[in-house]
Protein backbone atom coordinates (compact mmCIF):
# COMPACT_ATOMS: atom_id res chain seq x y z
CA UNK A 1 0.00 0.00 0.00
CA UNK A 2 1.51 3.59 -0.37
CA UNK A 3 2.03 5.36 1.89
CA UNK A 4 0.93 2.90 4.45
CA UNK A 5 2.60 4.79 7.55
CA UNK A 6 0.21 8.02 6.46
CA UNK A 7 -2.64 6.17 6.26
CA UNK A 8 -1.72 4.28 10.04
CA UNK A 9 -1.52 7.99 11.10
CA UNK A 10 -4.30 9.16 9.28
CA UNK A 11 -6.64 6.42 10.55
CA UNK A 12 -5.47 6.85 14.71
CA UNK A 13 -5.86 10.44 14.33
CA UNK A 14 -9.50 9.90 12.48
CA UNK A 15 -10.46 7.51 16.24
CA UNK A 16 -8.95 10.12 18.07
CA UNK A 17 -11.00 12.67 17.04
CA UNK A 18 -14.21 10.89 17.25
CA UNK A 19 -13.20 9.76 20.40
CA UNK A 20 -12.87 13.61 21.20
CA UNK A 21 -15.90 14.61 19.64
CA UNK A 22 -17.68 12.23 21.55
CA UNK A 23 -16.34 13.15 24.96
CA UNK A 24 -16.61 17.19 24.49
CA UNK A 25 -19.37 17.52 22.42
CA UNK A 26 -23.26 17.62 24.86
CA UNK A 27 -25.18 19.68 22.83
CA UNK A 28 -27.20 16.93 21.15
CA UNK A 29 -27.38 18.98 17.44
CA UNK A 30 -23.91 19.74 17.55
CA UNK A 31 -22.92 16.20 19.02
CA UNK A 32 -24.69 14.28 15.94
CA UNK A 33 -23.37 16.65 13.28
CA UNK A 34 -19.75 16.39 14.77
CA UNK A 35 -20.01 12.67 15.39
CA UNK A 36 -20.90 12.59 11.49
CA UNK A 37 -18.17 14.62 10.66
CA UNK A 38 -15.89 12.45 12.85
CA UNK A 39 -17.20 9.53 10.02
CA UNK A 40 -15.86 11.40 7.04
CA UNK A 41 -13.20 13.35 9.00
CA UNK A 42 -9.74 13.11 6.76
CA UNK A 43 -10.94 10.21 4.54
CA UNK A 44 -10.23 12.51 1.44
CA UNK A 45 -6.39 12.47 2.18
CA UNK A 46 -6.81 8.87 3.41
CA UNK A 47 -8.11 7.99 -0.36
CA UNK A 48 -5.70 10.47 -1.75
CA UNK A 49 -2.71 8.26 -0.05
CA UNK A 50 -3.64 5.46 -2.20
CA UNK A 51 -2.79 7.66 -5.12
CA UNK A 52 -0.66 10.24 -4.76
CA UNK A 53 2.35 11.46 -2.48
CA UNK A 54 2.04 12.53 0.61
CA UNK A 55 2.74 15.99 0.88
CA UNK A 56 0.20 16.88 -2.72
CA UNK A 57 -2.51 15.15 -1.00
CA UNK A 58 -1.93 16.55 2.60
CA UNK A 59 -1.49 20.08 0.16
CA UNK A 60 -4.69 18.92 -1.61
CA UNK A 61 -6.78 18.22 1.66
CA UNK A 62 -5.93 21.38 3.40
CA UNK A 63 -7.03 23.67 0.31
CA UNK A 64 -10.28 21.78 0.43
CA UNK A 65 -11.20 21.55 3.77
CA UNK A 66 -12.83 24.06 5.55
CA UNK A 67 -11.74 22.93 8.72
CA UNK A 68 -7.95 23.87 7.78
CA UNK A 69 -8.18 27.83 8.57
CA UNK A 70 -4.59 28.00 5.15
CA UNK A 71 -7.09 28.63 3.20
CA UNK A 72 -9.91 30.77 2.31
CA UNK A 73 -13.21 28.85 2.02
CA UNK A 74 -16.38 29.81 3.55
CA UNK A 75 -16.62 28.57 6.94
CA UNK A 76 -19.90 27.65 9.16
CA UNK A 77 -19.19 27.63 13.60
CA UNK A 78 -19.64 23.69 12.67
CA UNK A 79 -16.37 23.91 10.79
CA UNK A 80 -14.59 25.76 13.37
CA UNK A 81 -16.27 23.38 15.96
CA UNK A 82 -14.39 20.71 13.70
CA UNK A 83 -11.02 22.80 13.63
CA UNK A 84 -11.22 23.28 18.00
CA UNK A 85 -11.36 19.15 17.82
CA UNK A 86 -8.59 18.43 15.37
CA UNK A 87 -6.28 20.59 17.12
CA UNK A 88 -7.39 18.60 20.72
CA UNK A 89 -7.42 15.23 19.70
CA UNK A 90 -3.68 15.70 17.65
CA UNK A 91 -1.21 15.19 21.15
CA UNK A 92 -3.49 11.69 21.61
CA UNK A 93 -1.90 10.27 18.31
CA UNK A 94 0.84 12.62 16.72
CA UNK A 95 3.99 12.86 18.79
CA UNK A 96 4.50 15.59 16.17
CA UNK A 97 2.03 17.77 17.27
CA UNK A 98 1.71 17.90 21.60
CA UNK A 99 -0.26 20.80 21.81
CA UNK A 100 -4.13 20.52 23.03
CA UNK A 101 -6.25 23.19 21.33
CA UNK A 102 -5.92 26.15 23.57
CA UNK A 103 -1.95 25.95 23.42
CA UNK A 104 -1.79 25.50 19.63
CA UNK A 105 -3.76 28.38 19.04
CA UNK A 106 -2.48 30.67 21.02
CA UNK A 107 0.96 30.15 19.48
CA UNK A 108 -0.53 30.17 16.28
CA UNK A 109 -2.09 33.85 17.05
CA UNK A 110 1.25 34.82 18.48
CA UNK A 111 3.33 33.97 15.21
CA UNK A 112 0.81 35.60 13.17
CA UNK A 113 0.01 32.77 11.32
CA UNK A 114 -3.50 32.96 12.59
CA UNK A 115 -5.26 36.87 13.00
CA UNK A 116 -6.75 37.45 16.25
CA UNK A 117 -10.45 37.68 15.43
CA UNK A 118 -10.03 33.76 14.04
CA UNK A 119 -7.86 32.89 17.46
CA UNK A 120 -10.48 34.67 19.78
CA UNK A 121 -13.74 32.46 17.75
CA UNK A 122 -11.74 29.22 18.58
CA UNK A 123 -10.97 29.93 22.06
CA UNK A 124 -14.41 30.95 22.23
CA UNK A 125 -15.24 27.41 21.08
CA UNK A 126 -12.96 25.84 23.56
CA UNK A 127 -14.73 27.77 26.31
CA UNK A 128 -17.86 26.49 25.55
CA UNK A 129 -16.30 22.89 25.41
CA UNK A 130 -14.43 23.81 28.79
CA UNK A 131 -11.14 23.11 27.04
CA UNK A 132 -9.96 26.70 27.21
CA UNK A 133 -7.02 25.58 29.07
CA UNK A 134 -3.22 23.99 29.01
CA UNK A 135 -4.57 20.29 29.84
CA UNK A 136 -2.73 18.18 28.42
CA UNK A 137 -3.40 14.53 26.90
CA UNK A 138 -1.25 12.83 29.11
CA UNK A 139 -3.67 13.25 31.74
CA UNK A 140 -6.73 11.84 30.38
CA UNK A 141 -6.07 8.28 31.66
CA UNK A 142 -9.42 7.63 29.67
CA UNK A 143 -8.41 8.75 26.09
CA UNK A 144 -5.17 6.95 26.60
CA UNK A 145 -6.30 3.32 27.41
CA UNK A 146 -9.24 4.43 24.46
CA UNK A 147 -6.41 5.14 21.95
CA UNK A 148 -4.39 1.97 23.04
CA UNK A 149 -6.65 0.08 22.60
CA UNK A 150 -6.52 0.59 19.03
CA UNK A 151 -3.47 -1.87 18.66
CA UNK A 152 -1.85 -2.09 15.57
CA UNK A 153 -3.38 -0.84 12.66
CA UNK A 154 -3.14 -3.12 9.93
CA UNK A 155 -4.63 -2.58 5.33
CA UNK A 156 -7.43 -4.22 6.14
CA UNK A 157 -8.24 -1.92 9.26
CA UNK A 158 -7.52 0.70 6.69
CA UNK A 159 -8.83 -0.60 3.30
CA UNK A 160 -12.39 -1.42 5.32
CA UNK A 161 -12.48 2.25 6.63
CA UNK A 162 -12.04 3.53 2.83
CA UNK A 163 -15.02 1.11 1.72
CA UNK A 164 -17.21 2.43 4.73
CA UNK A 165 -16.45 5.56 3.41
CA UNK A 166 -17.32 5.14 0.05
CA UNK A 167 -19.93 2.72 0.12
CA UNK A 168 -21.85 4.98 3.08
CA UNK A 169 -21.29 8.48 1.52
CA UNK A 170 -22.51 8.83 -2.65
CA UNK A 171 -21.52 12.12 -2.95
CA UNK A 172 -17.31 11.53 -1.54
CA UNK A 173 -14.64 13.13 -3.57
CA UNK A 174 -13.61 9.61 -5.07
CA UNK A 175 -14.51 10.83 -8.17
CA UNK A 176 -12.89 14.17 -8.53
CA UNK A 177 -9.20 12.02 -6.59
CA UNK A 178 -9.44 9.84 -9.55
CA UNK A 179 -9.70 12.05 -12.24
CA UNK A 180 -7.12 14.41 -10.94
CA UNK A 181 -4.54 11.25 -11.26
CA UNK A 182 -5.69 10.63 -14.39
CA UNK A 183 -5.23 14.20 -15.85
CA UNK A 184 -2.00 14.03 -14.24
CA UNK A 185 -0.52 11.03 -15.93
Amino acid sequence: MKNLQWCIYTYRHRKAFEYCARKLIKEPALREEMLRRARVHDMDKMIMYLFLDQKEAQEMHVKTQPHHLENQLPRTYEDFVETVIDYECAPYTKPDKPLNAYDFTKVLVDWKALDEETGDKLIGIMEELGIANSDSYAEDAEGQAYINGIGEVTEEMIYEEILRYVNENPDNELNEILEYVHNKK
